[in-house]
């Protein structure tokens, strides 16, 4: 690929590279999942904490319940929700991110079970009393994508069986004028490479599927392209999805801590329920 064609206007939700599988990043991938001092990949331990809190109840969880948490990472809600008898299986595409969380579930002493899997695939049929995905994750999915994994959440879950996830709220719809112009630096190492490279940004709004895209080319001999998609929802159109794909809406707050629905919030916290 030449510069000038990484440099285009991608297709809503197109795809070249992926930070997730990419053996480059996943290192640096992994140290972000584990900082606690950032959001980049996971959310802060207190928050994960307050989440699992608010999940063992809102998706009726008890010792020996089942849960499956989708996009996993290296396990920092599953072993939590484990510590709390509640019997997790966790599914991320990245082997080098399950490969931790199999580690640290061993030295803890933790029966959790791992699974290097994209969530778009089918992962259990009637064997889930509850499912989760957080990190905002649904949202980078194409509509189609997206179709597949509450279809395969749903086929997974039990009957009355609870869904929880949080998604970007139209609030993180970026102004049209930020990142216009796009911008770049040079760097001798770091997050996307381990020696010297170019990284070029710029984020794309396509409003027709309520989305936009940050768009990172890196040049370092070679040319690659990371896209980032994201789309923004609102209360209406989530509820939708989710009872277009056979759910019931429990609950919509500002986030999976419990925090009421105000509007004002830049993400959107659903429960949903399978029918018995």
């Amino acid at each position: 690929m030449d510069l000038y064609t990484a440099l285009q206007r991608p297709r809503p939700y197109e795809r070249q590279a992926s930070i997730w599988t990419d053996p480059r990043i996943a290192p640096q991938m992994l140290r972000a999942h584990l900082d606690s001092s950032s959001d980049s990949a996971s959310y802060a331990p207190g928050r994960i904490d307050e989440t699992v809190s608010f999940l063992v109840d809102a998706l009726r969880l008890s010792r020996g319940s089942s849960l499956v948490d989708l996009g996993c990472g290296p396990g920092l809600y599953a072993e939590r929700f484990a510590r709390a008898g509640v019997q997790v299986t966790g599914v991320d595409i990245s082997e080098h991110s399950i490969a931790h969380a199999l580690d640290r579930a061993h030295g803890k002493g933790l029966d959790i079970e791992y699974r290097v899997q994209s969530y778009c695939d089918p992962f259990g049929s009637d064997c889930f009393d509850a499912a989760m995905l957080v990190w905002e994750d649904f949202g980078v999915l194409s509509p189609g994508e997206r179709r597949a994994v509450l279809e395969n959440v749903r086929r997974s879950l039990r009957p009355g069986g609870r869904f929880a996830l949080d998604v970007a709220s139209e609030k993180q719809l970026p102004d049209p004028d930020d990142g216009a112009a796009g911008t770049w630096e040079a760097y001798e190492a770091g997050f996307f490479r381990d020696h010297p490279y170019v990284v070029m940004r710029k984020t794309w709004l396509f409003s027709e599927t309520h989305s936009f895209c940050e768009t990172s080319v890196v040049v370092d001999g070679g040319i690659t392209v990371y896209q980032n998609h994201q789309t923004v929802f609102s209360v209406r159109r989530i509820v939708d999805e989710l009872e277009d794909a056979g759910f019931s809406v429990e609950t919509v707050g500002d986030d999976l801590r419990g925090t009421p629905y105000s509007g004002e919030s830049l993400q959107i916290g659903v429960v949903a329920v399978k029918p018995q």
